[in-house]
């Protein structure tokens, strides 16, 4: 009788464990507020770009669009299309730079994807990790997360370490202080060139023709 009770009583500490370390990945993935009180709203009037902000496009060219996303928020999903037919345009003249900005407010899987998709970039992926969470945008999950990796041939241990130890927040965070420090408040936001700054949803033809005047322009 003895050995059942303390039978029941280790599954019972080992149900509590589980739950416990369930509950706890579970959790938000959360940017400090610390962090965030210490950024000055305005004190920036343009984006910076290092080796760690991803790119597509020219490699040298006359002209470089800064995006800041999320990639829950549905204009953005269709801004990535109309970056693609930009790049596409000028291959030789246009370099796309992606940001994150994510609204955890509304959208609770934004830090989560964007984690995953820097994760994916360590194993050069990013551009098709970033396509495939807009493409499943509407019905996504962080199950989903690991699906995507496998589906692109990534090396699944090196993006599940990746992923469980949030390794690549930090890129994220700095991302998203830099968006505030530029008074950024929505998604998406663009940067074209040095002087054009374009908040919300924008049609392919607009872009394309705002993108001709600025490669036309002395």
């Amino acid at each position: 009788m003895q050995h059942r009770w303390l039978t029941f009583l280790c599954f019972a500490v080992l149900g509590v464990v589980v739950f416990i370390f369930f509950w706890y990945r579970n959790q938000p993935i959360e940017i400090a507020t610390t962090q965030q009180e210490k950024v000055e709203i305005g004190s920036l009037t343009q984006p910076t770009m290092t080796f760690v902000n991803p790119t597509k496009g020219a490699k040298e060219p006359k002209l470089t669009i800064v995006e800041f996303g999320d990639f829950e928020c549905i204009p953005c999903k269709a801004l990535a299309d109309s970056l693609q037919v930009v790049v596409k345009t000028y291959p030789n003249d246009v370099k796309v730079v992606w940001k994150d900005l994510p609204n955890e407010s509304i959208h609770p899987l934004s830090t989560p994807a964007a984690i995953a998709a820097h994760c994916a970039d360590r194993q050069g992926a990013f551009w098709q990790y970033h396509d495939e969470l807009f493409s499943q945008q509407s019905y996504l999950t962080e199950a989903q997360f690991p699906q995507i990796a496998q589906s692109l041939g990534l090396q699944m241990d090196k993006f599940t370490s990746c992923y469980e130890a949030r390794e690549t927040l930090p890129i994220i965070k700095k991302d998203y202080e830099e968006g505030l420090a530029l008074g950024l408040t929505a998604t998406p936001a663009i940067y074209v060139g040095d002087e054009e700054v374009l908040i919300g949803a924008m049609t392919t033809q607009d872009l394309l023709d705002l993108v001709a005047s600025k490669l036309s322009s002395p």
